[in-house]
């Protein structure tokens, strides 16, 4: 049956049905963009949360290896001779046999 044979009511009826589906489509569209934006959204406020937390473990970091190196220095210093006049003056109140001590009642 060709085009021209279909009554007028059935054309009709096709072309009312034919502007539903696109409007559905749009909305479907429409909605599907605005669920990946609010998921961009929360993504993004995520992101800022998890940056926050980088540098504040980075400087964490940088302050340990600090404390590292201190540590390292004042392990060097410990084998000194100057730290171990230094122990026995404070701890022992040993002096030289040249030195006179002075001690507060």
């Amino acid at each position: 049956m060709k085009w021209w044979h279909v009554p007028a009511y059935r054309i009709q009826k096709f072309k009312k049905s034919s502007l539903i589906t696109p409007i559905i489509v749009l909305l479907l569209i429409v909605m599907l963009f605005i669920v990946v934006s609010v998921g961009c959204a929360s993504l993004k406020k995520r992101q800022k949360v998890y940056d926050e937390e980088i540098a504040k473990y980075e400087k964490l970091l940088a302050d340990e290896d600090a404390r590292k190196q201190e540590i390292a220095e004042y392990a060097m210093y410990t084998k000194t001779t100057a730290y171990y006049e230094e122990v026995a003056r404070e701890k022992y109140r040993l002096v030289h046999d040249n030195e006179i001590l002075f001690v507060a009642k």
